[in-house]
């Protein structure tokens, strides 16, 4: 009777096919995208089997959809409410609103202090009684581990936002935006935040034309002299184009920092005169302040919507200061996120880590294994802020451009994944019957940039999935 009730329920589950749908493989083999090279794993949340198991067990590089596993880490491991502090102390006196000494900046690790939260923090300070600063900015980043990050090694672009390296003070997500527009028929840029330590040298040549792919017609130079750095911008700039952003990072943490300390308290009535430089925080230090992040809730809404790297780099080794040691390195990290799953009972023994973002040539884990890990997300309490942070195709972040005439629109939460080589997507569908499913596509392939309408195909199958049959 055990072994008959066993079937039974066994045949009600269904069957996991190791066929991909038609719709799916038609498109694989159109752009020359063998199915050997594609992992598929899909199963509805209420169901113990996969409806698709194509490839499902192979490790496979998986590009930015690991930040699902460390976002996941983070709101077991530190709860969706934490945050981040900042904390200011001085090594002088403070009298009649004068610090004689020098202001020190602990940081640890919050990934989005932006140039408004930096003049916020630096108001509060005032409001604290300090008016004058009679000494040099000292800047504590010894909550993480200090490593030499090679920012060119992963493309060879140094000033590529998304290469930016972790550290225990980055400030503004270490970016300057460059706003081209038009000024009295010429072309103009302007730095935000607007630095003057940012010389911007324009030889971009205003051209007609339809604006088209403009990036690639212009071309820059980075560069730093100190606490300085000269950026010039050359190429040309079609007229059509109007407004226009350039997003890059071209000063070291510490001038950047500083510099946007110094132009903040200013902006804010202090006066200031000294330097900058590393120290760690003397322990007979006197605290001053603090300034606490957005929750964590919110933070991984920026990670997942828009694949921040530099934030989720900040996440990652957040996890291993706050779960095995301080100052933390990557390694901690992997270890606590390891240990993590092994107490769920989420044995991945593929699992490769190595900064947690997906920018790497190594990181890897089975399309099983990822789907196994959102299914017990799905199971979790942090489900509600782990669901709401994941981009929705045809409505936002990295997914706002997909499935625009699918059904499906509106209708998933899926984080994307794109390096070289690599193409992936990965999430949850909520069908056309009401049901929840946990779908995962990777696409390891010297074509893979290719296989954006296959993985939609696959969303719009799953979308597509009949009503489930009630016995």
């Amino acid at each position: 009777m055990a072994r008959i009730c066993w079937w039974v329920f066994t045949m009600m589950a269904g069957p996991a096919y190791a066929e991909l749908p038609s719709a799916v493989s038609d498109i694989l083999k159109k752009n020359g995208i063998a199915q050997e090279n594609v992992a598929v794993f899909v199963q509805a949340v209420d169901q113990p089997r996969p409806l698709i198991s194509h490839q499902a067990e192979r490790p496979m590089k998986t590009a930015s959809t690991m930040k699902l596993v460390t976002t996941y880490a983070g709101l077991e491991l530190l709860g969706p409410a934490y945050r981040w502090r900042t904390e200011l102390y001085h090594d002088g006196m403070l009298s009649n609103g004068v610090l004689h000494g020098n202001l020190i900046i602990k940081g640890k690790g919050d990934p989005y202090l932006m140039a408004a939260d930096m003049r916020s923090m630096l108001e509060e300070l005032r409001i604290a009684g300090v008016d004058e600063i009679r000494g040099d900015l000292l800047i504590d980043t010894e909550y993480f581990a200090s490593k030499h990050h090679d920012v060119a090694a992963f493309d060879e672009k140094p000033h590529s936002p998304y290469n930016a390296a972790p550290n225990g003070f980055p400030v503004n997500i270490k970016s300057t935006s460059f706003h081209f527009f038009l000024d009295n028929r010429q072309l103009a840029i302007q730095a935000d935040p607007d630095l003057p330590d940012i010389k911007i040298i324009n030889q971009v040549k205003l051209t007609k034309g339809e604006c088209g792919d403009w990036k690639n017609q212009l071309s820059f130079e980075v560069k730093p002299q100190g606490n300085l750095v000269e950026v010039k911008f050359s190429g040309e700039y079609p007229a059509a184009c109007r407004e226009k952003t350039v997003e890059l990072s071209v000063l070291e943490d510490g001038p950047y920092a500083y510099n946007l300390f110094r132009q903040s308290w200013q902006e804010v009535g202090g006066k200031f005169s000294g330097q900058w430089r590393y120290a760690s925080l003397p322990e007979m230090a006197n605290y001053l302040m603090s300034h606490d992040s957005l929750t964590l809730a919110e933070i991984i809404r920026t990670i997942n919507k828009y694949s921040n790297n530099l934030m989720v780099r900040q996440l990652f080794l957040t996890i291993g200061a706050e779960r095995v040691a301080t100052p933390a390195m990557e390694a901690d990290s992997v270890h606590a996120i390891q240990a993590w799953l092994a107490s769920k009972g989420l044995r991945f023994p593929e699992l490769v880590l190595e900064n947690g973002s997906g920018l790497s040539r190594n990181e890897q884990i089975s399309a099983q294994h990822m789907g196994e890990m959102l299914l017990a997300a799905y199971a979790s309490p942090v489900m509600p802020e782990y669901l709401s942070a994941l981009p929705i195709p045809s409505v936002d972040g990295t997914m706002a451009n997909r499935l625009r005439n699918s059904p499906a629109r509106g209708s998933a939460h899926l984080k994307t994944g794109t390096i070289t080589g690599v193409s992936a997507l990965a999430g949850y569908v909520h069908d056309r019957s009401g049901r929840r499913w946990v779908a995962v596509i990777m696409v390891n392939d010297p074509k893979a940039s290719a296989s954006r309408a296959a993985q939609d195909a696959l969303i719009d199958w799953v979308y597509q999935q009949p009503a489930a049959v009630n016995n």
